[in-house]
């Protein structure tokens, strides 16, 4: 026996009609999709109302990844079921009120797959949703920023003053996430009550900025304790030896040593080879500055990895100094300050932030 040839089977085995260009235009990369379901002139798609347009490239989408029929008549679902009942296909369960409303006001044109996940996802966060459902006008790109910040801060009053450039956003999250190391979770949620009265872009990166200075001054941490295979730089001398073994430049830094605001490691491993490794204190705590072998050569990754894992047990972190980041906040939103430099971080090794030695 062969499997029924239902609508929701068609697009498995059946072949797409050749889309017009009035479907190319508003469908995009899921007009050929379409035709398989509206065949040309695609009629009953392109007079369906724009949030239904929408809901079918989400269902297309999930059943073009599947490699089974689901059993759902996908046409009659877009085309005839109520709105509550297609919400609750497009959320896989139970959806929160407003959903289709959310997808009329998604524009005419199709988005692409990653922004509908972004969609759903935000629809699925009780807090998120809250925002969705007063925006105006619903914009994929606007969505990318929402999802980029944390879930404690996709409140309206943060949300309404995100800047455009995702590189700002990006340092809005990482200053929240660098605020809960300062501040702890208690803390962390006052702010975030601050920050939603912020009125302004401006007015809420200060703030940002605000949250990453220390609470008393003159606090000095412990270096953290770890394994005996690092071997801590406690004296001039060793640090002489250490410079002299790796070819590097750290005897340029006693005074950070000297002042406790550094610690310098040779790390050794009988499996590996010799790292040296700098750490830095800032507000936030330790976090990895540099990591290299002798002459300044790169580890690998899965060495570097290994170390980062030791590190991360005892609560250093990686990234940026919170020095730096206080400072770029406000560049990013301030008309007369500028042009903000953002070092690249596009990979897993440049988000690291490997170098910063000087904060």
């Amino acid at each position: 026996m062969g499997m029924p040839m239902t609508r929701a089977g068609v697009l498995l085995f059946g072949k797409p009609s050749a889309a017009t260009p009035l479907l190319g235009h508003v469908a995009g990369l899921h007009a050929e999709r379409i035709t398989r379901f509206w065949p040309a002139p695609h009629a009953g798609f392109l007079t369906l109302p724009t949030a239904r347009r929408h809901a079918a490239a989400i269902l297309l989408e999930r059943r073009w990844n599947s490699s089974t029929d689901d059993g759902l008549d996908l046409v009659d679902a877009v085309e005839r079921a109520r709105d509550t009942e297609l919400a609750c296909i497009l959320m896989q369960g139970e959806a929160p009120g407003g959903l289709m409303k959310a997808l009329g006001r998604m524009g005419e044109q199709l988005w692409e797959t990653a922004d509908y996940v972004n969609f759903l996802s935000l629809f699925a966060d009780p807090e998120a949703v809250k925002v969705l459902r007063h925006m105006p006008q619903i914009r994929a790109d606007r969505l990318g920023l929402i999802v980029a910040v944390p879930e404690a801060l996709r409140v309206a009053g943060i949300v309404a003053n995100l800047p455009e450039q995702t590189a700002a956003v990006e340092d809005l999250a990482e200053a929240y996430r660098l605020a809960l190391r300062i501040h702890g979770a208690s803390g962390a949620f006052r702010l975030v009550q601050r920050w939603q009265r912020a009125g302004t872009p401006v007015a809420l990166f200060n703030m940002a900025a605000e949250a990453l200075q220390p609470v008393e001054f003159g606090h000095v941490l412990a270096p953290p304790a770890l394994p005996n295979w690092f071997e801590p730089v406690r004296t001039r001398k060793a640090l002489n030896e250490v410079a002299l073994e790796f070819r590097n430049c750290l005897r340029d830094f006693a005074a950070d040593l000297a002042m406790g605001r550094m610690a310098v490691y040779a790390v050794r491993k009988t499996s590996s080879p010799p790292v040296a490794l700098a750490l830095r204190q800032d507000v936030a705590g330790w976090r990895l500055a540099e990591a290299l072998l002798k002459g300044n050569d790169d580890l690998s990754d899965a060495h570097l990895r290994q170390l980062i894992d030791v590190l991360a047990a005892v609560g250093v972190r990686t990234g940026e100094s919170a020095w730096t980041l206080s400072q770029r906040l406000h560049d990013h939103v301030c008309p007369d300050c500028g042009p903000v430099h953002v070092p690249p971080r596009n990979t897993w090794r440049q988000r690291l932030a490997l170098g910063s030695l000087w904060d």
